[in-house]
């Protein structure tokens, strides 16, 4: 279920790599915060996305010229989805989503070729 409040957790993806941090949501991860490699200048030397398996609109990824502003844009942006996206919606993606890493995650039987 997912509630009006807004907590989010900012924490490394993965340990070696510096400067790339997951978002996760209640339980759930959200997005990415990282520098951004090939920055078009000081100020968008960040950048920030909302991942979640739905299509996403424009203002759901952005830039900033570092990782508190990334931050904050993340926040505000996730802010107005969860206010302009009905509940059920995003239940149906998370639903979505975790069916297709179980479909992923399950070995498939190999397929003869086609023809023999």
């Amino acid at each position: 279920m997912i509630t009006n409040a807004i907590t989010l957790s900012v924490r490394p993806k993965w340990p070696e790599i510096a400067d790339h941090y997951a978002v996760w949501s209640q339980g759930r991860e959200i997005g990415k915060i990282r520098h951004a490699l090939d920055a078009g200048g000081p100020d968008h030397a960040w950048e920030w996305f909302i991942l979640i398996p739905m299509g996403m609109p424009a203002w759901a990824s952005g830039a900033a010229r570092d990782r508190d502003a990334a931050i904050r844009a993340f926040s505000a942006a996730w802010g107005r989805l969860l206010k302009e996206t009905q509940p059920e919606r995003l239940q149906r993606a998370w639903e979505l989503g975790r069916a297709a890493q179980l479909r992923a995650a399950t070995p498939q039987p190999a397929r003869s070729p086609a023809g023999s």
